[in-house]
């Protein structure tokens, strides 16, 4: 079998998409149930570097169809700083702690849910990798169809995460009688239409990047800013250029990068901003996006397919999908972005450049 290169999964990432639509009766069916037969009204988020971002993805998305109390937290604070039910609010059985570690090994996740049990909270482990210390020590389990990525910064399994958990959300929410039949007919169809249209947002930032290759090269520091259902985007595309490109990056909600780091922006500044949907925020990015250009660079970089007035360097998809889902679709030019960067300036992404690994975010099975 051919070893896929980063941007090898990004294009092979619609294909696992439609994996998580086909199957979702099959690796749904025990969480659905557990789920159905317990009464949580709050539930805990946790994960690791990109896990962490897609859990705040994650969130969002059970906070808004399941009506249920969300918090996204780094395991290492829940299981030592966090306290949970301060208030007494809720009883221990309608807390559930959710841990994601794609590959099942994250020992601060795995100790997150360790901690949660001795709390007398439910657990739910999440990974792609079978037989992994997360589905041993998880009282309940949801395999990921992603499939096992072949080199270690993740693209094709964050996005697939997404939409699994969409679709999860959404047959809880029928099956609980939250949502009707067509609002659910309507939920499922926006999926589909998703992985339908998933390649043009793949060929369209490609070819974006093409278009700014030269510029996008030079980039010696950048941010990037979104609101919304896209701040974890923006957090996922930080993560991603850092740890493959290589440059400092920073990321931030669009109204708090106003708020203290222009002091340090010069001419010299790459500054990204996604549009996840329209709306006052919206309506908001695209005067931030004027004023940065006129106060501090030229490199300004707007990812949007929402209607505006584009420049030459900005990335307006002629495909979009609904708020909850956008985060699916926004994070690919940054995935797409940190693949060809990094190619072109000969950083080979599949090679992993630590070399001590005296100490170890894994653990042992």
């Amino acid at each position: 079998m051919t070893k896929l290169t980063m941007m090898g999964h990004i294009e092979d990432t619609d294909r696992v998409l439609q994996r998580a639509i086909d199957e979702r009766n099959d690796y749904g069916k025990e969480f659905i149930s557990f789920w159905l037969n317990n009464d949580f009204k709050k539930v805990i988020f946790t994960g690791s570097g990109t896990s962490y971002n897609a859990m705040r993805v994650i969130r969002n998305m059970f906070v808004k169809l399941l009506n249920v109390e969300g918090v996204a937290i780094e395991p290492t604070v829940f299981t030592s700083s966090e306290s949970i039910n301060p208030s007494s609010c809720f009883r221990d059985d309608q807390i559930l702690v959710v841990g994601l570690s794609q590959h099942g090994d994250s020992i601060s996740t795995c100790e997150a849910l360790q901690h949660a049990q001795k709390c007398g909270y439910s657990t739910l482990g999440i990974s792609e990798q079978l037989g992994s210390a997360i589905t041993k020590i998880a009282d309940h389990y949801v395999h990921l169809v992603c499939e096992e990525e072949q080199i270690g910064p993740e693209t094709r399994g964050y996005t697939e995460t997404l939409l699994q958990f969409y679709l999860l959300a959404v047959e809880i929410a029928h099956q609980s009688q939250l949502i009707g039949k067509e609002k659910y007919d309507q939920l499922i169809k926006d999926a589909q239409d998703l992985v339908d249209n998933f390649p043009t947002v793949v060929k369209e930032s490609t070819a974006w990047y093409e278009k700014q290759q030269d510029e996008l090269v030079e980039m010696q520091k950048a941010s990037i800013a979104g609101y919304g259902y896209n701040f974890p985007t923006a957090l996922e595309a930080r993560l991603k250029f850092f740890e493959t490109f290589g440059r400092p990056t920073s990321a931030y909600e669009q109204e708090e990068q106003l708020h203290g780091p222009l002091r340090a922006y010069h001419d010299d500044n790459f500054i990204f901003l996604i549009g996840g949907n329209k709306g006052s925020e919206f309506d908001r990015m695209v005067d931030v996006a004027a004023y940065y250009r006129r106060a501090y660079t030229e490199h300004v970089f707007v990812v949007s397919g929402e209607d505006f007035e584009a420049t030459d360097r900005d990335l307006k998809l002629s495909v979009k999908t609904t708020p909850i889902l956008s985060p699916i679709f926004y994070v690919v030019p940054f995935q797409i972005l940190s693949a060809k960067l990094s190619e072109k300036v000969g950083i080979d992404t599949s090679v992993s450049p630590v070399t001590d690994t005296s100490i170890s975010g894994h653990m042992n099975v």
